[in-house]
C-alpha cells in the first residue's frame, strides 16, 4: 500500500480510500501534534482526551481504521480501554497502536496490534499505521481467495454431483411409475405354471411392491446423503468451531467427488478410531475434498477402477504419539491421502504448498488449492506435510490435535426419556406436501395440527392452544420461522422452547445468525424420517 496525493490505496473496498485514525491522548501538545502529522499525510483524523470518550465516540458509530492509544490517561486509562473494546465484536476488530513513555512488560501485555514508545518518532508511526493496513488487507484477500477457491471447487465438481443424483432418480421414478401401475392393477401379471391360484398371485404382487419399494428407498436416501454432503461444503465457511469425526468428513468429501475418482482409481477406506477434533466441518471439508481431487488428477483419466487396474487412492485414519511442530508431545489424529500416482519432482515438491504455484495448464489451476489447505490445517493447530516417491506416487498427511474432554462432552446431546402419553403437535411448513405427510406419519401416535401459514400458527397459540411439540420451517414468505419463534416466546415463552426447526438451508446472513445462535434444534431437509419420528417421540411429554 503506498501513499498517493494523501490518498492510501489499499484492497479493502478496490479502489482509493481515506482513512481514519482515532487518536486517544490525555496530553494537549502530544495529541495536536499528532493530529497535525495525520492530516498532513492524508488520514482523517478524531481525537479523545481519555479512553471513557473514546469509547463512547466508537459506540455511536464513528468508527476509525485504526487507534492510537497513550496507556496512562484519566477517566479511562489504555489498558482499561483495551478489555471494554474487545467485549464489542465490532469494535474488537479495529487495530490498535499503543504509546506510552514507559515501555514495560505491562505496555506490551496490552495486546495491541503495535506499541511504540515516547517520544513517538513520526516515521515509525507512519510506518507502522502502513504495515497494520497491509496485513490486515492481506488477511481479507486471503479470506475472500479461500472463499472463492471452496466455490471454484464446487463448481467444477457440480456435473459429477448431477450425474450422482440422475442414477438413484432414474430408478426411483422407474419404481414410483411401477407401484402406481400395480395399485391400479394395470399392470399385466405374467402367467405361469400353477399361477391360477389367487393367493399366489396377491403373494406375488405385495412382493414386487415390497422390493419397488426398498429400491425407491434407497434410491432417495442415497440423493439425501448426496445433497447432504453437498449442503456442509457449500455452506458460509466463516461458521464457527465444533468437535468433529473426521471420518465422517472424509466419507462425504469423497461422496461429494466421487465422479472424479471412479474413473481413475479405487477408492480404499482404511479407517481405524480416532478422537474428535475442534475445526469448522465446511473449511475441513475443503482440505480433504481438494487432496481427494489432487490425488485423482494424478492418476491416468479413464483409466478405470477395475479390469486389472491396479490404480487406487487410499483414505487413511489412525492416531499417532508425538507433538506437532515441537508442540507438547501427546495423542495426535492423522489423516492420509495415498494415491498411487506418479509422484511429485524434486525441483517442484519444495513450491507445492505456495500461493499461486501450479503445474496444471493456463486456466485449469489457480495453485491456491494446497496453499489454502496448508493454511487451513495450521489455523486448527495441526500439520500438512508430504511424502513422494516418482513413479509410485505420494502421501498427503495431515495432523491435528484431539478435542478436549471437556469440548466432547459439551457436544453430547442430552439424553431425553420416551414421550410418556399421545401429544399435540404443530406443524408449521408452507410447502403443503410437507404438512400432509407429517400429518400421516405422525397421526397414528399423537394429535397433529399441520399448517402451512406462521400468522395461522401465532394465532392459535394467541388464542391460548398448547401444544407438546412445534415443528416450523425456517424459511417461510410472510412470516419466517424466526419471526414465528420471536413472536411465541413474547407471548408463550414456554412454547417457544418446545420449538424444533426445519430448514432447506440457512440462505441470509439473518438466517445463519439465528440458527448459530439459538438453543432450539434445528433439523436439515431431507429428512432421516427415521430419525425424525424418534425425535418426535422423545420430545413430546417431556
Amino acid at each position: 500500500m503506498t501513499n498517493k496525493g494523501g490518498m492510501w490505496f489499499g484492497a479493502t473496498d478496490g479502489g482509493a480510500s481515506r482513512k481514519s485514525v482515532l487518536v486517544v491522548e490525555d496530553d494537549d501538545d502530544i495529541r495536536t501534534t499528532l493530529e497535525s502529522v495525520l492530516r498532513d499525510h492524508g488520514f482523517d483524523v478524531a481525537s479523545c482526551a481519555n479512553g471513557r470518550d473514546a469509547l463512547t465516540r466508537l459506540q455511536s458509530g464513528a468508527l476509525s481504521d485504526v487507534i492510537i492509544l497513550d496507556l496512562m490517561m484519566p477517566v479511562m486509562d489504555g489498558w482499561q480501554f483495551r478489555v471494554e473494546q474487545k467485549r464489542i465484536p465490532e469494535l474488537a476488530r479495529i487495530p490498535v497502536i499503543a504509546v506510552t513513555a514507559d515501555r514495560t512488560a505491562k505496555a506490551v501485555a496490552i495486546d495491541a496490534d503495535a506499541c511504540l514508545t515516547k517520544p513517538v518518532d513520526m516515521n515509525v508511526l507512519l510506518a507502522t499505521i502502513d504495515r497494520i493496513f497491509l496485513m490486515r488487507e492481506r488477511e481479507m484477500i486471503r479470506a475472500r481467495l479461500v472463499e472463492a477457491d471452496r466455490l471454484a471447487s464446487l463448481g467444477t465438481l457440480a456435473a459429477g454431483v448431477a450425474h450422482e443424483i440422475n442414477n438413484p432418480l432414474a430408478y426411483v421414478m422407474a419404481n414410483v411409475e411401477l407401484i402406481s401401475l400395480e395399485i391400479e392393477g394395470r399392470r399385466a401379471v405374467p402367467s405361469r405354471a400353477g399361477a391360477a391360484d389367487s393367493d399366489a398371485v396377491a403373494a406375488s404382487r405385495r412382493e414386487r411392491l415390497h422390493d419397488a419399494l426398498a429400491q425407491v428407498r434407497d434410491g432417495l436416501e442415497r440423493i439425501r446423503t448426496i445433497v447432504s454432503d453437498l449442503k456442509t461444503f457449500s455452506s458460509p465457511a466463516a461458521g464457527g468451531l465444533a468437535t468433529v469425526d473426521v471420518r465422517r468428513v472424509l466419507d462425504s468429501s469423497a461422496n461429494i467427488v466421487m465422479n472424479e475418482v471412479k474413473h481413475r482409481a479405487r477408492l480404499i477406506k482404511d479407517y481405524e478410531d480416532v478422537p474428535l477434533i475442534v475445526a469448522n466441518e465446511s473449511r475441513l471439508g475443503q482440505v480433504f475434498m481438494n487432496l481427494i481431487v489432487n490425488a485423482a488428477q494424478s492418476l491416468p483419466e479413464e483409466s478405470g477402477a477395475g479390469l486389472g487396474n491396479e490404480n487406487e487412492i487410499r483414505l487413511v485414519t489412525r492416531t499417532a504419539f508425538g507433538s506437532i511442530d515441537s508442540g507438547e508431545s501427546g495423542r495426535i489424529v492423522v489423516i492420509e491421502v495415498h494415491d498411487t500416482g506418479s509422484g511429485i519432482p524434486d525441483d517442484i515438491v519444495g513450491h507445492i504448498f505456495e500461493p499461486f504455484f501450479t503445474t496444471k495448464p493456463l486456466g485449469v489451476g489457480t495453485g491456491l488449492g494446497l496453499s489454502i489447505c496448508h493454511g487451513i490445517v495450521s489455523g486448527l493447530g495441526g500439520k500438512l506435510s508430504v511424502r513422494t516417491v516418482i513413479g509410485k506416487g505420494s502421501v498427503f498427511r495431515i495432523e491435528l490435535p484431539p478435542a478436549s474432554e471437556a469440548a466432547v462432552q459439551s457436544s453430547k446431546p442430552p439424553r431425553r426419556a420416551p414421550a410418556p402419553h399421545r401429544g399435540r403437535v404443530l406443524v408449521v411448513d408452507d410447502e403443503e406436501m410437507i404438512c400432509r405427510t407429517f400429518d400421516s406419519l405422525l397421526g397414528a401416535e399423537h394429535e397433529v395440527t399441520a399448517l402451512t401459514s406462521a400468522r395461522a400458527a401465532l394465532g392459535r397459540i394467541a388464542g391460548g392452544e398448547r401444544f407438546d411439540l412445534i415443528l416450523s420451517d425456517l424459511m417461510m414468505p410472510d412470516m419466517s420461522g424466526i419471526d414465528l419463534h420471536g413472536e411465541i416466546n413474547r407471548i408463550a415463552p414456554d412454547q417457544a422452547a418446545k420449538m424444533v426447526f426445519l430448514t432447506g438451508g440457512a440462505f441470509t446472513p439473518a438466517a445463519r445468525a439465528f440458527t448459530d445462535a439459538t438453543k432450539n434444534t434445528v433439523i436439515e431437509k431431507p429428512f432421516d424420517w427415521s430419525a425424525l419420528l424418534e425425535l418426535v417421540r422423545q420430545r413430546v411429554g417431556s
